[in-house]
């Protein structure tokens, strides 16, 4: 179905200005060309991609699952010529990376500097991203690899695969010398602080339990706090790598992975001693399936795969304090 590229140029054209003339216009042919360039598509797909209105054209149900495929496989050519470029041209290559705050600090940065030691002249992009926002970069073909955060293990586009190889036990943290380090805290002293959110995992099966409390992410600690206590949480900050250091400078709570907690620079973040919100989950990278055709890239993923098994084993045989 998708074996011409112009076609699929010419498709995601109309489907993106939603008239014919305009696409036309826009790709500088015909419109009597496009209009044949759709309907031979259409042929191959077995159905109708595109329903009439009276301003326009709107994909169909049909046509718009053909249009993200579509998308998908334009970025994998685009990703494959650049590659290709870049042997041509002599250079090296370049690898674009995101990965939530604690994966970015604990488990990137010493994956980072011992890939340079392997291969000194691939040049690595990095970006600190929730889960949700590594995913749509990943899916929009404006990044190789995804590292960390909560992956409820939806089914992905055709042209990503996904690794979940760390089992790691998330929980609520905060800064050292915060007073609810000293005692286990009640209901009520977890509903008057403050919380900061970095990846806003989704919950798992809307609230699973234990013993004396909740597991299964923020969200699901911070409803579980309001149906206890009838208190919403005064403030909730939506941050990225700086919310590390914010949760130094106040009564902040999060909810992170206990096992990468030792491996965060200063100033230092310990799990409260309380068995709220603790929640066990499998966790890795997601990657461009384009990307893992080349070996800096697989030599990439097995860097950052010791070094994040490497430091979830240490901490776990220290006990996670």
């Amino acid at each position: 179905m998708f074996d011409r590229r112009d076609d699929l140029v010419k498709f995601l054209a109309v489907a993106e200005a939603g008239k014919v003339i305009a696409a036309a216009e826009a790709l500088g042919i015909a419109q009597p060309a496009l209009t044949r360039a759709i309907a031979r598509l259409e042929r191959r797909c077995g159905g109708k991609l595109f329903e009439r209105l009276p301003t326009g054209v709107r994909p169909t149900p049909l046509g718009t699952a053909a249009a993200e495929l579509a998308t998908g496989v334009l970025r994998e050519i685009e990703a494959a010529e650049e590659n290709i470029g870049a042997r041509l041209a002599g250079r090296t290559g370049r690898f674009r990376i995101t990965a939530t705050p604690v994966w970015m600090q604990a488990v990137l940065a010493p994956a980072c500097e011992a890939y340079r030691k392997k291969l000194p002249g691939i040049e690595l992009v990095l970006r600190t991203a929730p889960f949700a926002e590594g995913l749509r970069l990943l899916a929009r073909g404006d990044s190789d690899l995804h590292c960390g955060g909560f992956d409820a293990g939806d089914p992905l586009p055709i042209f990503l695969r996904r690794d979940s190889f760390l089992d790691v036990t998330a929980g609520i943290v905060a800064g050292e010398g915060h007073p609810l380090l000293n005692r286990p805290p009640a209901p009520g002293d977890l509903a008057a602080c403050p919380w900061i959110d970095f990846d806003r995992p989704v919950p798992v099966g809307g609230l699973s339990t234990a013993a004396d409390g909740a597991g299964g992410g923020l969200d699901s600690v911070l409803e579980w706090l309001f149906r206890d206590t009838g208190r919403r949480a005064a403030t909730v900050v939506r941050a990225g790598a700086a919310g590390l250091f914010l949760m130094a400078t106040g009564p902040w709570l999060s909810w992170l992975p206990l096992e990468l907690l030792d491996h965060l620079a200063p100033p230092r973040l310990r799990p409260l001693p309380i068995a709220i919100g603790r929640h066990r989950y499998r966790t890795g990278f997601i990657a461009r399936r384009s990307a893992e055709e080349l070996e800096p890239f697989r030599a990439l993923q097995e860097t950052v795969r010791e070094i994040a098994l490497e430091r979830s084993w240490r901490s776990s045989s220290l006990g996670m304090r």
